[in-house]
């Protein structure tokens, strides 16, 4: 063997040992930071093993919100909330899209709530075919008498193959007149069965004799 081959793989082996400790140092500086992490309540464990593993050019994938368990399929699915302005005498109007996503036929309701809200909904129904998309008109007149500031709010519930509900808030201008927004629902199934369904049960709410 000559010493040029000698040199080399010595230096091969000096290397292998280097990277074998900075490896080593780097696991138990990871392995201290998730005690720490564990002890102190901290949830950023990302950013504690990111920090365990600067020399050694690995990028770990960002872990915020990876276990995220979003709420459960039989919950309504939530559309957010609506604000329209109008003023006294005038009419708030929603239009809302209804597609059906599915491969089968079905009838989608549409209804506002409470009753007493004073919302129309017209049509009342939309029965939709595979891929179909229909338009429910939802309607709330303000009387002239109103006053500037006052608001009405209802839920606009649409139930088809998922129930799902927006919030509309309907305040009255001192400008404007009538009022028009859009709104579109994508009522699909979902066949597939996520790692976090095994987590949910449906448990009633408790109600204690005062």
């Amino acid at each position: 063997m000559t010493t040029t081959t000698t040199t080399s793989a010595r230096q091969a082996a000096l290397g292998a040992a280097d990277a074998f400790v900075e490896v080593m140092d780097a696991a138990m500086r990871a392995g201290a930071d998730l005690l720490d992490a564990l002890q102190g309540g901290r949830t950023d464990l990302a950013s504690a093993l990111q920090r365990s593993f600067p020399t050694m050019g690995m990028t770990l994938p960002r872990m915020e919100g990876c276990c995220a368990i979003p709420p459960p399929c039989w919950m309504p699915e939530d559309l957010g909330e609506v604000r329209s302005h109008v003023c006294p005498g005038a009419t708030a109007t929603l239009r809302v899209g209804v597609r059906n996503c599915g491969a089968t036929a079905r009838t989608v309701e549409v209804e506002g709530q409470p009753k007493t809200s004073g919302v129309v909904v017209t049509p009342t129904s939309l029965v939709l075919g595979p891929m179909e998309r229909g338009i429910a008109v939802a309607s709330l007149a303000v009387p002239a008498t109103a006053g500037s500031g006052e608001e009405r709010e209802a839920l606009l519930w649409v139930r088809g193959c998922r129930d799902h509900v927006l919030r509309w808030s309907v305040r009255v201008a001192g400008r404007g007149a009538d009022s028009c927004h859009e709104v579109d629902v994508e009522d699909c199934p979902d066949p597939v069965h996520h790692w976090y369904d095994h987590f949910y049960c449906e448990r009633p709410c408790t109600h204690r004799a005062g």
